[in-house]
């Protein structure tokens, strides 16, 4: 019979872990006390006895140690960290500059970087991305006769599901302000009506209640967190209900599901929604069979196996079927736009959401890249400038039998302990600066931490850190032992390299400089130009139409009589002047345009204003012929229209006065006077034909084509004299509350819609500026260091010349010109960059700046200015001493 024996797999385990010269007898007492065990319990309870006092005698004192690595590779590593770390605190000027310059860089990059990302990085959250497209539709009917819209008619969505197998789904997404709630607490909302099948197509999480079809009934409502809380508080919201005005009903919708915020990162955006069940019901029947009115964004999610080519192959053949009889072939035409491709691509006419400008986006990418260049380059001038005194040490590393590669390898070790720390220092400094890098930029930056940041700062310290490292540590390396000896400098070659350096990063930062200048000069211009109309203090409150009116006409006319009832309590206020009302307000771009074929066969579009005589008297425009609206002629009201000049030339008017608009279908009207140009858009485009009207069916009675992407429901506008800005939502607030207790008040300063205009440009200007700082300071860093490093080598031929007679005057000019004419070359090589680049920029605005000379000559006085007072000090201090110390110190 064989005696029990115990597990062997934790004899193992003890082998394994035991120190070998305590195993034999650790060994030998387990197996005693596992006899005894044994005799007296049996061998089951002999078995987990042995096994727990082997796990008890795991304790650090019996752990066997690792033994020490004698990898010769890795014994050179550690050594070489060693020395580097000695090298940098030696030398602790360079290092301060090196690692201030590389930490500014990479900060600079990171916040840079994080915000190209996430412009970049627009809609790609969603799986399916790679399959959905946004529909566009264009007509193109010649002769400048061309609708491109992104915006498209509600039959699309049945349309593509019914006749197109390549499309798997078919998703629609419309926006309507109405009136949310009941009572006193009604509010208006954006509420979007968006196809049952959405949250299956598209992304957004579904935190609360029915996750699969939350819009598979007409009355159910779904909410963003954000608005769940708003409207519910800490309650739960499922299955409570909320009243939203629809026409003449007030229906109750019942929440059915809530969803996440929807990311910033999102070309789709609302926070609450209905199913487009509801459509015939919000527009009628005969809007969703119409081809030629747009009012909805179309998604289409592509089967996996489809292909875009075949699909787009199909769709104008079955377009024709539809529309044969109502337009020619190739005049109306679909196109598909990708999911990801919506954000930054200005060439698709915009949707619902805003797009970005690609170009700001790869500029700044350009620039943060730039900064890091600056500041790499930084660190290997310096290098380079100080290896001059590190001859020696690379001489008797030689002597003593050091290889190139391994030389090679102790400076790239250096270089890499430098990036290591930067990154560091950059990571945490980028971290701390990033509330103030989005307040100073107006952007959303943020900077969580996440995996895969590990990878991306490994990758800067291993690509600024080798790149940066890889020329000083060859020009180090390849030093010859008998050139050290002798004595000799540099060869060089060595400092031509290092000025090219030099003069590179001269280029790129008197570049940054006039482009800063360039932009605020036209930034300042836009502020400073005369629109040709008087904005100050002026004050824009939107007005709501009836929730009865049944069409367009009757919303506008009731939203004008709510207005004429607040301006006739707003006029009690002696601070309130010049009370108007007007569709749209200046400041404002997407005023309404409406497009009509004159008798001679011309397509003419036009801009529409509807205006009363007093939206004038707010915004004090000149006339330039005619005389305005007079409250008291009938005839004003109803037959009058005034245009402004560019109106004039545009349909080739040479006496205005008494002239028609040229369409056969319009109402009877006459021109009664011609308003001086105003900028009633922004100053990227140049000012368009436009036509006031008192009477709205003037101008909507002979158009064939119209579009908003301004709301023409009136604005009331005055003036306020008061002296007190904050004291406007007091009157609005009183006064509101009395004449529409039932809805919200919402006003803006017509000066903060101006700026808005050029909000974009604004942050552009930011940035480069906050660019241009940073690579100015790096590049003084740099300067200084390799001041120091010019001076401290030529300190025999400072003290020489002046013991022959040369005064401090001419030491300090010759020591400032060594630096002086690599800085000329930057400013000279950087002029014909700036012009393209910023000529390209200017392009955008019709109303601009010229680039001067000016402009180039206070960049350069502006960087000479900066180099010389960052090597004054040091040059002056080196011209005044005294020649003795000098060549003594030698």
């Amino acid at each position: 019979m064989v005696n029990p024996q115990p597990p062997k797999w934790a004899n193992r385990f003890l082998a394994w872990f035991c120190r070998p010269e305590l195993l034999e007898d650790l060994e030998g007492d387990l197996y005693e006390l596992f006899e005894a065990r044994l005799a007296t319990r049996g061998p089951s309870q002999a078995r987990w006895f042995f096994v727990w006092w082997v796990l008890r005698s795991l304790r650090w004192d019996v752990v066997r140690r690792p033994k020490p690595v004698k990898n010769s590779s890795f014994i050179m590593t550690r050594n070489n960290v060693k020395i580097a770390v000695r090298v940098l605190k030696r030398d602790r000027l360079n290092t301060a500059l090196s690692l201030g310059g590389l930490t500014i860089g990479i900060a600079c990059f990171l916040l840079m970087g994080f915000f190209v990302k996430q412009e970049l990085s627009y809609d790609h959250f969603h799986e399916k991305k790679d399959r959905l497209y946004r529909v566009w539709v264009k007509e193109d009917y010649g002769s400048g006769k061309v609708f491109f819209n992104s915006i498209t008619p509600y039959p699309f969505e049945a349309f593509l599901e019914d006749n197109f197998p390549e499309v798997e789904t078919s998703v629609q997404i419309a926006q309507a302000s109405y009136l949310v709630g009941t009572g006193q607490d009604r509010t208006n909302e954006s509420v979007s009506t968006v196809s049952p099948e959405f949250f299956q197509v598209f992304d957004f999480p579904i935190v609360m209640g029915e996750p699969n079809n939350p819009l598979s009934d007409l009355n159910q409502l779904v909410l963003s967190e954000s608005y769940a809380k708003k409207y519910f508080g800490e309650a739960n919201p499922i299955g409570q209900f909320l009243a939203i005005q629809l026409g003449e009903e007030q229906q109750q919708f019942r929440v059915a599901a809530v969803f996440q915020d929807m990311p910033l990162e999102s070309s789709i955006q609302f926070d609450m929604a209905i199913s487009n069940a509801n459509n015939e019901r919000l527009v009628g029947p005969r809007i969703l069979d119409a081809w030629f009115n747009v009012a909805t964004e179309t998604y289409v999610l592509l089967s996996e196996q489809a292909q875009l080519a075949s699909l787009e192959e199909k769709v104008p053949a079955a377009v024709m079927e539809v529309l044969a009889e109502e337009v020619n072939e190739g005049e109306y035409n679909l196109g598909f736009q990708p999911l990801t491709d919506i954000h930054l691509n200005a060439d698709i006419p915009v949707g619902f959401a805003p797009v970005g400008n690609k170009s700001y986006v790869f500029i700044l990418g350009a620039i943060s890249l730039l900064v890091l260049i600056i500041a790499s380059i930084n660190y290997t001038t310096l290098t380079v400038g100080a290896s001059l005194r590190r001859s020696k040490e690379v001489g008797i590393r030689k002597v003593m039998g050091a290889f190139q590669g391994s030389l090679i390898q102790q400076y790239l070790t250096e270089s890499v302990l430098i990036a290591f720390i930067s990154t560091v220092l950059g990571v945490g400094l980028a971290y701390l600066l990033t509330p103030t890098f989005n307040d100073l930029t107006q952007a959303q930056v943020s900077l969580v931490f996440e995996p895969w940041h590990v990878l991306l700062f490994l990758g800067i310290v291993l690509v600024v850190g080798i790149s940066s490292g890889m020329y000083p540590a060859f020009v180090l390396a390849k030093q010859r032992i008998t050139s050290i000896l002798k004595g000799h400098s540099q060869p060089k070659r060595n400092h031509t390299v290092r000025k090219s350096l030099m003069v590179f990063q001269y280029v790129v930062t008197v570049f940054l400089i006039t482009s800063t200048l360039v932009m605020q000069r036209q930034l300042q211009y836009l502020h400073n130009k005369d629109l040709g109309y008087t904005y100050d203090a002026t004050v824009s409150v939107p007005l709501y139409p009836s929730p009865f009116a049944r069409n367009f006409l009757a919303a506008v006319s009731t939203a004008m009589e709510k207005g004429d009832l607040l301006r006739n309590q707003l006029m009690s206020y002696p601070e309130v002047q010049d009370v108007g009302l007007g569709s749209h307000v200046v400041g404002t771009n997407g005023w309404g345009q409406l497009a009509f074929t004159d008798k001679e066969g011309a397509f003419r579009q036009f801009r529409i204003l509807l205006a009363d005589p007093q939206y004038f008297d707010t915004f004090q425009l000149t006339m330039a012929e005619g005389r305005v609206f007079d409250p008291n002629n009938e005839a004003d009201t109803r037959q009058g229209i005034i245009v402004n000049e560019a109106a004039v030339r545009y349909f080739g008017w040479e006496e205005p006065i008494g002239a028609s608009l040229p369409g056969a279908d319009f109402i009877d009207h006459t021109v009664i006077g011609v308003v001086e140009d105003f900028h009633f858009a922004s100053l990227h485009s140049e000012i368009e034909p436009l036509v006031i009207a008192r009477n709205m069916e003037i101008p909507f009675s002979g158009i064939s084509d119209t579009g908003f992407n301004d709301s023409p429901i009136p604005k009331l506008v005055f003036r306020y004299t008061g002296n007190q800005l904050s004291n406007v939502k007091h009157v609005l607030d009183a006064e509101w509350a009395k004449a529409f207790p039932e809805e919200d008040l919402n006003f803006s300063f017509v000066e903060e819609n101006i700026g808005q205009q050029y909000a974009s440009d604004e942050r552009m200007n930011r940035l480069v500026m906050v660019a241009t700082i940073l690579s100015i300071i790096i590049a003084s860093l740099g300067l200084l260091g390799l001041t120091v490093l010019v001076i401290n080598s030529r300190i025999k031929e400072i003290g020489i010349r002046k013991v022959i007679g040369a005064s401090e005057g001419a030491i300090f000019g010759l020591l400032a010109r060594s630096f002086s004419w690599q800085l000329v070359l930057g400013i000279l090589l950087s002029i014909p960059i700036t012009l393209w680049l910023m000529q390209d920029w200017l392009s955008e605005f019709a109303y601009r700046i010229s680039m001067g000379v000016d402009i180039f000559v206070l960049s350069s006085i502006i960087s000479l200015a900066v180099a010389l007072i960052v090597i004054s000090y040091h040059t002056w201090r080196a011209a005044k001493v005294n020649p003795v110390k000098s060549l003594r110190s030698e």
